[in-house]
């Protein structure tokens, strides 16, 4: 994947292990470092610097995924095609100019269900909240998938409720709502 991404003017992000490595800070980088930064400390990413991906693939032991990103949609696409054709890897957009590439079925849906299904729960009893175009996997499967206000349109219309933007106590008030009361 990495080779098909440097033929491109494609950015990446690998997450392997416990880290988020990028070898340019583009504004991409730059916009996740931003993000990261809002949250408190023992909630960041572990965000690194590389001078080479290809070197430092060789010290870990578990790659996630690679989020690519461009505002060129057209290239982001082709990249996209020439993955999940060439290489057999699974794409899905997590953002307007974003695409995750990933083994096939590590979406947040499948792995929550997994996880609730391990431990003995249905899918249609599980409450989620996302905001991204990879929170819908997630959104889609369960009783109440609920939507930020911050979200796209999109991501809206597909879920079941939306509620307040990130930043304001949405979460807290539907729990409450549809779980406490």
């Amino acid at each position: 994947v990495l080779d098909l991404v440097k033929q491109t003017d494609v950015h990446h992000l690998v997450y392997a292990d416990d880290a988020m490595m990028y070898d340019q800070l583009t504004a991409a980088v730059q916009r996740t470092l931003n993000w990261a930064d809002t949250l408190p400390l023992a909630q960041r990413p572990n965000l690194v610097k590389v001078d080479d991906f290809y070197q430092a693939m060789h010290h870990v032991d578990s790659i996630w995924k690679i989020a690519t990103t461009t505002p060129n949609h057209d290239e982001l696409r082709a990249l996209i095609e020439q993955v999940e054709q060439q290489v057999g890897l699974e794409c899905e957009w997590s953002w307007v100019d974003q695409v995750d590439i990933a083994k096939k079925g590590n979406s947040k849906g499948r792995r929550l269900q997994r996880w609730v299904e391990a431990n003995g729960m249905k899918m249609s009893d599980v409450m989620a909240f996302g905001d991204n175009f990879n929170d819908l996997s997630m959104l889609e499967r369960v009783g109440l998938g609920v939507a930020m206000g911050n979200a796209s349109d999109e991501v809206k219309a597909r879920a079941k409720l939306v509620t307040k933007n990130n930043n304001q106590p949405g979460i807290a008030e539907t729990i409450h709502k549809y779980i406490l009361s």
